[in-house]
């Protein structure tokens, strides 16, 4: 079966738009759903088709929801026009912009700064992202499906818990967090920044943000100086030694993300490769001579 009937019969069953001519196309992008662009009358929408059994992904579509009207509200990612829950399918406006890496990426730090802040600063959400239990049940599900954790798994999972014991000796409150800033995640126009894709949001450290977002954009040192500097208007050890533990945490979940995926996904994507590469990146941030002091300069409360 292909996708085009799929989407329009769903497009069909978006209420503001009965009996209006709909035209799709697809848009690329994207490892977990399909997504699409629906023109009607004149204007432009991203109609976003949710993949195959993503709750064994951490996904929850309500906690999702939720986090993306939060962040529409706020003005940081684009209008919700429609929803379907039952379906957990949801349109935005489609939003004119590009996506930036590498030099033209730092350049535009600020702007992605003022909405992790802007997002962090709100109010609590209902969903969270316990980081050091997500590649847990990331383990979980994809053994139960037959797919067993890549050897390193083990000893990946006793740093984690290492890094969990460094922050619990200084905690910091959670807040919501968006947990998946990819390049593809963050778009830019000439005047502003836009923040997409809210599946994994949901109460956690800033700093897995700020890890998240530096190990995914390929950030240097001193870019990742600048970008704490920004966010906190300085830069501590602490800060900077919790900044790359929660690196290892991103590249952690994010291999077991593609562990699960090689389960359940249909895709045609190579999951086996993917998890292998991140989780090789995981390991050899924890056999950095530093790490040992990150750990150290990490159990020390914010303002010491």
């Amino acid at each position: 079966m292909t996708a085009e009937p799929n989407i329009d019969a769903l497009a069909s069953q978006v209420p503001q738009w009965l009996g209006k001519h709909i035209a799709i196309r697809p848009l690329d992008g994207g490892i977990t759903n399909r997504n699409f662009v629906a023109t009607v009358d004149g204007r432009e929408f991203v109609l976003r088709v949710p993949g195959e059994r993503t709750e064994l992904l951490g996904i929850d579509r309500a906690n999702e929801a939720e986090a993306s009207r939060r962040a529409a509200s706020l003005g940081i990612a684009p209008p919700i026009v429609g929803e379907l829950p039952e379906t957990g399918t949801m349109i935005t406006q489609l939003v004119a912009g590009c996506h930036r890496e590498g030099d033209e990426f730092v350049r535009r730090l600020p702007d992605v700064v003022a909405m992790l802040r802007t997002f962090h600063d709100s109010a609590p959400l209902r969903g969270s992202f316990p980081i050091h239990r997500v590649v847990e049940w990331h383990a979980r599900d994809a053994a139960s499906f037959g797919v067993e954790p890549p050897a390193m798994y083990h000893d990946l999972h006793r740093q984690s818990l290492r890094i969990e014991m460094a922050f619990n000796r200084a905690p910091v409150p959670l807040v919501p967090c968006h947990n998946d800033l990819l390049p593809g995640n963050v778009l830019f126009d000439n005047h502003r920044a836009w923040l997409l894709d809210f599946e994994y949001a949901g109460m956690n450290d800033r700093f897995f943000d700020l890890g998240n977002l530096s190990i995914n954009c390929g950030l240097s040192t001193s870019a990742d100086v600048a970008l704490i500097e920004m966010y906190l208007g300085t830069c501590s050890p602490m800060a900077l030694a919790r900044l790359n533990l929660m690196k290892v945490m991103s590249e952690f979940r994010e291999g077991m993300w593609a562990v699960v995926q090689q389960a359940i996904s249909t895709l045609d994507t190579d999951f086996v490769t993917y998890a292998d590469q991140r989780l090789q990146s995981c390991h050899r941030l924890t056999a950095v001579p530093e790490f040992e002091g990150w750990l150290d300069a990490a159990a020390h409360p914010m303002d010491g």
